[in-house]
């Protein structure tokens, strides 16, 4: 998968995360990304805990249009501690899968306090020329990363501002919720009525990209044919936002809480690409407790 498409993923994983107090050992969740209509990307969740351990797998894969640009999948894993406070203590990171023809992995190891100790990357040359970064200076390079950013949400005060790692950058994450927001009824996701909306924000503070002039109309070019494609293929099928009405500035997040579940999730989420808007849905949700919600 790119550097820019990780990149975009990895501030995804701050909502595709189950935020709560959760009481199953193991929870599945899938959320589709939706452009103009189109499913576009499927992310598949799974969290298993218990006091004192964690870890959350997820699946990432390209549809529909798409896949027209990159064939693409990846899988995400997270192996992690609890501490007596509810400190979150990252242990084992691996991002692995294939994007446009090229395999790709990248393996953290942190040591029992969440300091990084080492990485493996196995990346393409292309990337690895194309998408330099500045390096992330020592004292930044700890825990927790991309995935095991969500077990804080478990807590009952979330921190309204976080740090995470990825070996390569690291992103402060920011979340910022309101009540009184309700959900209309939409064919992509069972969930509707009221909700907290919040704010998302991610900055990269560490490990910039550098990026020659050059680099940079080189990919701006491509960003902008990609786009040109995608519109031109909405038009031949006729696709339809049935939520254009509700697109938002920034990053938006709704969180409901799920009576059935006992606690509250991310069920949409709206942000901006080269393409336009892409809307994130709640598709379905099982627990090992026997709980299934599906659209």
């Amino acid at each position: 998968m790119t550097p820019f498409i990780i990149r975009t993923l990895v501030s995804l994983i701050a909502i595709i995360s189950l935020a709560g107090t959760a009481t199953a050992e193991r929870v599945e969740a899938t959320y589709n990304f939706i452009w103009n209509g189109f499913v576009v990307f499927t992310a598949e969740t799974a969290l298993e805990h218990s006091s004192a351990n964690y870890t959350i797998n997820m699946n990432v894969r390209t549809r529909g249009i798409m896949r027209l640009f990159n064939r693409g999948e990846g899988d995400l894993s997270a192996v992690g501690t609890i501490g007596p406070e509810g400190q979150i203590f990252a242990r084992h990171y691996v991002s692995k899968g294939r994007w446009g023809g090229d395999d790709y992995r990248k393996e953290l190891f942190f040591d029992e306090t969440g300091k990084f100790l080492r990485w493996e990357r196995d990346w393409p040359d292309e990337w690895l020329e194309d998408y330099e970064r500045a390096p992330v200076p020592e004292a930044m390079q700890h825990g927790p990363d991309g995935l095991s950013f969500l077990m804080l949400l478990l807590a009952e005060s979330p921190p309204a501002a976080t740090r995470v790692f990825d070996g390569d950058q690291v992103m402060e994450i920011r979340l910022a919720c309101a009540r009184g927001s309700e959900l209309k009824e939409s064919r992509h996701s069972p969930i509707k009525g009221a909700a907290t909306k919040c704010q998302f924000e991610s900055e990269t503070v560490a490990g910039e990209l550098i990026e020659t002039e050059e680099q940079q109309k080189k990919r701006l070019k491509e960003e902008e044919k990609a786009r040109k494609k995608a519109e031109r293929y909405a038009r031949r099928h006729k696709g339809e936002d049935e939520d254009a009405e509700e697109d938002e500035a920034g990053f938006p997040i709704w969180f409901q809480h799920i009576e059935e579940l006992g606690y509250t999730l991310p069920v949409r989420a709206s942000f901006k690409s080269n393409w336009g808007t892409v809307r994130m849905y709640l598709k379905e949700l099982k627990t090992s407790d026997g709980l299934h919600i599906e659209r």
